[in-house]
């Protein structure tokens, strides 16, 4: 994970280089806002002081990404179960979904 401010995750999203992306894991209580590139590397939204930033709801991380000038973003649900019956990680295997708000 590559942790980033808020200007350089805007600057990416602006030259298209990152998807707007939420991340949750299944077993987790907390929602990673950042963006992720064509190779599947994510890029974590930190604060100034690069500390990372935790949502604690779905809605929560929608906010901070239209707070952002954004309309839609990838959702990523990863679970351990994956891991557990041997399913190799690999980009095309993510539960992903397009939300927008």
């Amino acid at each position: 994970m590559i942790k980033m401010t808020q200007q350089e995750l805007i600057e990416r999203f602006d030259a298209q280089t990152l998807a707007p992306t939420i991340i949750n894991t299944a077993d987790a209580t907390h929602y990673l806002v950042g963006g992720e590139d064509e190779l599947g590397n994510f890029y974590q939204l930190t604060a100034p002081d690069k500390r990372p930033l935790l949502y604690f709801s779905l809605d929560q991380a929608k906010t901070q990404l239209k707070q952002m000038g954004l309309t839609h973003a990838h959702f990523e649900l990863c679970s351990a179960y994956d891991e557990m019956i041997g399913i190799e990680p690999q980009i095309a295997d993510k539960s992903s979904i397009e939300i927008r708000f």
